[in-house]
């Protein structure tokens, strides 16, 4: 495991009163904090981040060029995080963000609270993938109750971006829905863009032979553009299976820096760009 720097201790606790405060209306306290009770306001927020997208899809002035930035793995690292998304607020060609997972380090409720409140920071939408911590303890359920199906398929523009749940261990060595992935990878416009997002990449050490050759398989039949990962905390870019499929692992937040991917004509450019 990698070592993580030490959180902002004094920054945790304002977050922490922030969302005790928010909470204040609704119950009088938790009875543990294990709790998985997401009040009624913050359910359904991946709805809230579709709609925003709808609607600059709607006002955008080309519809053929794509820009994302691409975040992953900011388990406790609440300072770096609000500082990339103030980062990215700065770059105005940034139409949506993705993250690679991981959005929290126990999947406690708090946890998920002050993500989503830096999150709400940000002027564009964001989605993401679920990670292997975010399914510790009760996060499983948490991660549902905010931002819907763990397996969800977003499609803008002439991009297609598929969220793909492939963690093993921490849902009890459970079988990732590698039919359900084949499905949205084979119903799709020839038109479009085909990026696969999936915390664990498919070369770590949590899939059997099998499950690698499930995934990998679907990556090269099914002319995916990028698999997109997280994980492993370090910037990776390569033909990792020298099979024509480029797989992209993207660093933790706390490396200061955000992906920057612009699409356009079947192809895409990609930059890293510190913060």
């Amino acid at each position: 495991m990698l070592l993580k720097k030490k959180p902002n201790f004094i920054k945790i606790l304002i977050y922490s009163i922030i969302i005790s405060s928010l909470f204040s209306c609704q119950k009088t306290f938790d009875y543990s904090v294990y709790s998985a009770y997401v009040p009624v306001e913050y359910r359904a927020t991946r709805l809230i981040n579709l709609e925003k997208l709808t609607h600059k899809e709607t006002d955008s002035t080309n519809n053929n060029k794509v820009c994302f930035a691409l975040l992953s793995d900011s388990h406790s690292y609440f300072d770096d995080l609000e500082d990339a998304v103030l980062a990215i607020n700065k770059d105005k060609d940034v139409e949506l963000i993705l993250l690679g997972g991981d959005i929290t380090d126990g999947g406690m409720l708090d946890e998920y609270l002050i993500f989503r409140f830096i999150m709400e920071q940000s002027e564009v939408p964001y989605f993401s993938v679920i990670g292997n911590h975010d399914c510790l303890a009760n996060g499983y359920t948490i991660y549902q109750e905010i931002y819907g199906t763990d397996d969800y398929v977003l499609v803008y523009k002439d991009c297609k971006f598929i969220f793909f749940n492939d963690i093993v261990w921490e849902l009890n060595n459970r079988e990732p829905d590698y039919f359900w992935l084949k499905e949205q990878l084979t119903n799709t416009n020839s038109e479009e863009n085909l990026f696969v997002l999936a915390h664990i990449a498919p070369f770590s050490d949590s899939f059997s032979p099998l499950q690698r050759y499930a995934y990998t398989s679907l990556m090269d039949t099914n002319n995916v553009l990028l698999s997109i990962h997280g994980h492993h905390h370090q910037h990776y870019y390569g033909e990792y299976y020298n099979d024509s499929v480029m797989y992209m692992n993207i660093g933790s937040v706390d490396k200061r820096y955000y992906i920057k991917i612009t699409v356009e004509n079947k192809t895409y450019d990609m930059e890293r760009v510190r913060f």
